[in-house]
């Protein structure tokens, strides 16, 4: 018993972190000299400014693989990292069936925007291929390697003289060709993409593949995950509800990609209006739920970033509370503190803090309509920020709070 507990404790599988570390290794080991930094929370890396390695998929065969032929799975995945420091080119023509469309939240270029302005400043000029769908999200060209998706965010290399909107035409149809009918009945009238090749969410693109699903109406589809693409009609209530449901526990298994709920109209992708109010309200919570993900991760890129380039700025947090009497219902909220210079994201609810020399801060709690509405002076939208922040510009005065009703 106690040779087993030895053996199980000496053998036990790597963890991601030292996974991570031992890929970095031998890549250094094998001659690669460019930047490699490791982002535990997204599980890849980074490889310069625009350049990521994703460890997902290497992971999972280097675990499931025998001892024996863990290393070889180790540099099969090193051979792909070691081809593109190396900057190994094909041509357009050797390319062209591998090219897919991929489809990721705006928060992925907020994070790459900002990691080039930590290294470059906020003047340098940056730039990402993409389209945009929907309220939250863009498409963007892609490889489909063997071992690895590498998305081409800068879009088409320069020496293969086609425009993004030819080359996602190009992905589209190669993507229309490796697209069998796979979709799982989750419930009746409730189905999942069950490609299970990397680009199930990508097939949104193809509306005439989600008209093949038997729902009921027209229909109605979910990103919420990378991964996890749901679809119902819109005449489907109790398919619609369990669709929200699940999208919660989707978000929380994978990289969020898309809190909305869409349909078509002549092939274009637009928002679906929810009409029952509950529902409305469900898929409220799971935006700001989604968004407190972003923003989080968006107020550690700015700290850094203000801490290198000596910037002044306080970046206020995003906050999500519960409300039990409230059926669970949730609302955001942040802090506006007079006499701090502030960038403040856009949450439900703002408390406005005057701090005191003696005893407590006085505080304020004002919906954000009326912030917005009443105060919009002293607040400037921060440029190209997603999620959205704002500047604040002073502090509200006297007269200015005596007209804000307080919320209790």
């Amino acid at each position: 018993m106690l040779s087993a507990f030895f053996n199980k404790l000496f053998n036990r599988p790597p963890t991601q972190e030292s996974f991570a570390q031992k890929v970095i290794k031998a890549a250094r080991d094998s001659g690669f000299n460019g930047p490699l930094e490791y982002l535990p929370e997204e599980f890849r890396l980074r490889q310069g400014d625009r350049a990521y390695f994703n460890l997902h998929n290497a992971y999972r065969d280097y675990l499931q693989a025998s001892k024996d032929l863990k290393a070889s799975v180790l540099n099969r995945y090193l051979a792909t990292l070691l081809a593109s420091h190396k900057g190994t080119s094909a041509t357009f023509e050797q390319t062209r069936p591998l090219l897919r469309p991929v489809i990721r939240n705006l928060a992925m270029l907020e994070e790459i925007r900002l990691h080039h302005v930590h290294n470059e400043g906020w003047d340098s000029p940056f730039t990402v291929a993409h389209h945009p769908l929907g309220k939250d999200c863009v498409t963007l060209l892609a490889v489909d390697y063997p071992d690895t998706t590498s998305t081409l965010t800068k879009g088409p290399q320069d020496d293969w003289n086609i425009p993004l909107n030819e080359a996602l035409s190009i992905a589209l149809d190669n993507l229309r060709d490796v697209t069998p009918d796979a979709f799982e009945q989750i419930i009746p009238g409730l189905y999942l993409g069950a490609w299970k090749d990397g680009y199930d969410t990508s097939r949104v693109l193809l509306p005439d593949v989600l008209q093949r699903a038997r729902v009921k109406g027209r229909p109605v589809f979910m990103i919420p995950n990378r991964d996890v693409l749901m679809v119902t009609g819109d005449k489907d209530i109790e398919g619609l509800r369990h669709m929200i449901e699940l999208s919660f526990k989707a978000m929380d298994k994978g990289r969020a990609l898309s809190s909305q709920i869409y349909t078509y109209n002549e092939h274009k992708i637009i928002p679906f209006p929810i009409q029952e109010p509950e529902l409305s309200a469900r898929l409220g919570d799971l935006q700001r739920l989604m968004l407190h993900g972003f923003y989080s991760a968006q107020k550690e890129f700015l700290d850094k970033i203000h801490e290198v380039w000596n910037e002044d700025v306080f970046v206020a947090t995003h906050m999500l509370y519960e409300q039990p009497e409230n059926n669970g219902r949730t609302f955001s909220i942040s802090a506006w503190t007079q006499g701090v210079a502030t960038s403040l994201p856009k949450t439900d609810r703002v408390v406005l803090v005057q701090p005191q020399e003696n005893g407590p801060a006085v505080t304020q709690v004002v919906a954000w309509q009326e912030v917005e509405s009443k105060l919009g002076e002293l607040l400037c939208a921060e440029k190209d920020f997603y999620p959205p922040r704002y500047s604040t510009l002073g502090f509200p005065g006297p007269e200015q709070r005596s007209q804000l009703t307080p919320i209790i």
